[in-house]
């Protein structure tokens, strides 16, 4: 599994009728994440008339959730959510904050201004690949340990953890896909003498 998220947080703002629209954007890998972001950008701008938001997190089926907070329904969490499936984005949130200017902007100038300013500050956070790797534990004997290392390694797995001990577990992260052919490729090298295991990993950072 893979998806595309913002390579990192960051902020735009845009103005008409002199209202001012803040965007801001972050990664967000779970629902309680997206809250928390909301939370602090309701903390950061607390005077604001509006603090707008949308996100869609978690693996599978993504949770989406938005806010107009007050807007007419359906002209500013709605248009910011869509920015976000035009861009074949996952695990994101955007929070878009406005100060009211004085002017009414209809329904139409309210989904244009929001969508606009979503669009701006993912322009600034960029776009990551992130791929999905699982937990792979494999517990060997010290003589078997530095061949197992240079396997993991070539096969282009995130080594986590070394544990030495009465013998060397080595924790890693395997893309998903790779596993049942990297469990029999260590099973091999090691004559069968291996312990491994499999769990639930997370998803990692593609290489630029």
């Amino acid at each position: 599994m893979e998806f595309l998220s913002p390579a990192k947080q960051a902020s735009a703002e845009y103005i008409v009728k002199r209202s001012k629209f803040i965007g801001t954007v972050s990664p967000a890998f779970s629902e309680a994440e997206a809250e928390s972001f909301v939370e602090s950008i309701r903390a950061k701008y607390p005077d604001a008339t509006h603090n707008v938001y949308a996100y869609s997190v978690g693996l599978g089926t993504p949770i989406e959730r938005l806010s107009d907070d007050g807007e007419p329904k359906g002209t500013a969490g709605y248009p910011i959510l869509d920015v976000i499936h035009k861009r074949s984005l996952r695990n994101v949130v955007c929070v878009v904050t406005r100060y009211f200017g004085g002017t009414l902007l209809g329904a139409g100038g309210l989904l244009r201004a929001y969508g606009k300013t979503a669009n701006l500050a993912l322009d600034e956070a960029g776009a990551l690949k992130y791929i999905y790797h699982s937990l792979m534990r494999v517990r060997v004997a010290y003589d078997q340990f530095g061949r197992l290392q240079r396997e993991l390694e070539n096969q282009g797995c995130v080594i986590d953890n070394v544990d030495y001990g009465e013998a060397v577990q080595i924790s890693a992260f395997v893309k998903e896909e790779a596993v049942p052919a990297l469990t029999k490729r260590i099973s091999d090298l090691t004559a069968g003498r291996a312990e491994i295991s499999v769990s639930e990993g997370k998803p990692i950072p593609s290489a630029p």
